[in-house]
């Protein structure tokens, strides 16, 4: 069912309440789940504290700007020889949010007078309330690594502050911009007394229709390709520009995790928002990296995975985007609810020969102990990956070539969770000379045939490859043939 924000006939002119009503299922991508309560929502209208603030707003930069989706994020090679964006986040001195507060502040009176906008605020109200909140709320943690020299972002209850909307009408046909942006979160916190500046995030969602300048709604200045679909800054405080993600469609995400994800895009995309917002709230003074073309902040780096699953919080169901992990060292996603986390080692980039045998050991663990199913993709012809115990085994047959192959490794256990580890393999050509011990008469080799990290070399006789020598199972006709070699 549909939720509506209501107004009573007894609401006036100036500060009121109104409430937003919830009803009906979990469903991913369209409504919220059980449990939810009516949210009061102050109704304020903030023309002339706008008109006031309007080219006084301290403009911060412009970051985490969330491309329209299928586009192909750029690459570059950072100045460690990482590539791009898969290479870690650095800090840049500046804080981050301790205790984040998000202030959602509707901008224009369709919020309440119409009906699919109403369905959609109360949906955001729903989605802000389930964030922060431990232990279901595991997606958020993953920025508790991030810290300055205050501390850590700590999750230990709703990070949703509360609901305003604002009946003045938001500037439209792409008139409003930054400055605009701007002037209206300064407008806000300080009508509402606000002072927790710092851990403050103003979410400023503008009513359906309202084109911020270069929104990638079809309709709308950047919906011929380019455009955004939103992105965050400050002023006198954080604040993001969320416009009506679902003006855009697909173009922002609607059916992007389910077939029946109409609100997919809303979700996948204030979260992006909320957790660049914890980690960088003055941009670009926190963590992020400016060597990334792709924009640099934890979640632009895992923006567009094809790893965007549904998380579960105390409050329904949501189609959700990895976050960057530099612990891990690649993008993690945790799914929420009942189920634990499942942490994937990342081995790094292989190069070996063509025609090697080996074992490599890719480690992985669930937090509850549950047993892991392993897959990949991308892997070398010739090897293979074993599901019950995550190694990769055989001989490379694949072609040696210029470009690396771009393997992935999964591991998911027993209640869905699951993670991750992407890495290059290179194939070369085998034209070395064996490493050899001319009085023995011995060759260096992997022990066990293994080049996990950490395997010990030994010399060990001499082998050389023959066609018609079995490389598995170890029969006897097989060790013979090697003995003869």
């Amino acid at each position: 069912m549909k939720r509506f924000l209501m107004l009573p006939l007894w609401v006036a002119a100036g500060t009121s309440i109104i409430a937003l009503t919830s009803a009906g299922p979990a469903t991913a991508g369209i409504s919220q789940g059980p449990g939810t309560h009516p949210a009061q929502v102050h109704v304020i209208n903030l023309h002339k504290a706008y008109e006031a603030r309007l080219g006084h707003a301290r403009l911060g930069k412009i970051a985490g700007k969330f491309p329209p989706f299928g586009t192909k994020p750029p690459r570059g090679r950072a100045a460690n020889e990482c590539v791009e964006p898969s290479c870690a986040v650095q800090y840049n001195g500046g804080p981050v949010q301790h205790t984040p507060h998000v202030y959602l502040l509707l901008w224009g009176p369709n919020w309440s007078s119409d009906p699919n906008q109403a369905a959609v605020a109360t949906y955001l109200e729903n989605f802000y309330s389930g964030l922060g909140v431990r232990q279901d709320d595991n997606w958020s943690t993953v920025m508790s690594q991030y810290k300055d020299a205050s501390g850590s972002p700590t999750f230990t209850g709703p990070v949703l502050a509360g609901i305003w909307q604002d009946t003045n009408p938001p500037p439209a046909g792409g008139e409003l911009g930054q400055v605009g942006l701007a002037a209206e979160a300064d407008a806000f916190t300080s009508s509402q007394g606000i002072t927790d500046l710092s851990d403050a995030q103003v979410v400023v969602a503008t009513q359906s229709g309202t084109c911020p300048d270069g929104f990638a709604a079809p309709a709308c200045t950047g919906g011929n390709g380019g455009g955004y679909c939103a992105w965050h800054s400050s002023s006198n405080e954080p604040f993001t520009n969320l416009p009506y993600i679902l003006d855009a469609g697909s173009t922002c995400g609607q059916d992007s995790v389910n077939t029946n994800g109409t609100n997919d895009g809303l979700s996948i995309v204030a979260g992006h928002e909320y957790a660049e917002t914890i980690t960088d709230p003055f941009p670009t003074s926190g963590w992020w990296d400016p060597d990334d073309p792709s924009g640099g902040e934890i979640a632009d780096k895992c923006a567009f995975s094809t790893f965007s699953h549904d998380v579960t919080l105390s409050t329904g169901t949501y189609a959700m985007q990895p976050l960057w992990s530099n612990k891990v060292g690649g993008c993690v996603m945790h799914i929420g609810g009942a189920s634990d986390t499942v942490m994937v080692t990342n081995p790094g980039n292989q190069s070996t020969y063509q025609n090697s045998v080996l074992n490599l050991t890719v480690g992985g663990v669930s937090s509850k102990q549950h047993p892991l199913t392993w897959s990949a993709t991308g892997l070398p012809a010739g090897l293979t990956i074993n599901p019950a115990t995550g190694v990769i085994s055989g001989k490379i047959t694949a072609a040696p070539r210029p470009n690396p192959y771009q393997v992935i490794v999964e591991a998911t256990d027993t209640t869905g969770a699951f993670g991750w580890a992407p890495f290059n393999w290179t194939v070369l050509a085998d034209v070395g000379t064996p490493i050899t011990n001319q009085a023995s008469g011995t060759c260096l080799n992997d022990r066990g045939q293994s080049i996990t990290p950490g395997n010990q070399v030994f010399m060990w006789r001499c082998l050389k490859v023959r066609p018609r020598c079995s490389l598995s199972p170890p029969t006897l006709a097989s060790l013979l043939c090697w003995a003869s070699a």
